[in-house]
């Protein structure tokens, strides 16, 4: 169930994330690079998330949205990414 909240939930994690986990790619590598994008990314982006826009989760409850419903569909979404770019990298 990915709805248009879930996937801006998804966009403001990845803010975060992606950033992260392309410093991590270019000083120890790729696969470390997803590794950190489907895993630990996603945490530092909650707590961004939580330290910047602390105040949207209001708006994601009256939605009927709870913050552990959220963050198991950016985390499960990340990691079929994370999966599809890595069978990718090692195809090629």
């Amino acid at each position: 169930m990915f709805t248009q909240a879930v996937f801006r939930y998804f966009k403001e994690i990845n803010t975060y994330n992606v950033p992260l986990a392309i410093i991590i790619g270019i000083a120890a590598g790729p696969l470390y690079a997803l590794l950190i994008f489907s895993s630990f990314g996603v945490f530092t982006g909650m707590l961004a998330f939580d330290y910047f826009k602390k105040h949207q989760y209001f708006m994601y409850e009256n939605l009927g949205f709870s913050k552990t419903f959220l963050l198991s569909r950016v985390f499960l979404l990340n990691i079929m990414i994370a999966v599809i770019c890595g069978i990718i990298l090692l195809l090629f």
